[in-house]
């Protein structure tokens, strides 16, 4: 999902954080806020996927370790 707030998919312009969006006076303000907020939430859709990531490998590698000693009973 990152890649598509990468790219800025128009289809995922629901879920940007556009609070400051009444605020604005130009539509120069507007894409900037637009942008930022794409990028933001790619960073944290990569930030999540990192932490999935991470958490996989971990679950992986205590698997393995429980499957070894099990074994050797």
């Amino acid at each position: 999902m990152g890649v598509f707030f990468y790219v800025r998919s128009v289809a995922l312009v629901e879920d940007l954080p556009l609070k400051e969006l009444k605020e604005t006076t130009t539509t120069d303000e507007f894409y900037k806020l637009v942008d930022r907020g794409y990028t933001q939430n790619a960073y944290n859709c990569w930030i999540a996927v990192c932490i999935y990531v991470l958490t996989f490998l971990f679950s992986g590698h205590q698997f393995y370790l429980n499957s070894r000693s099990s074994l050797s009973v």
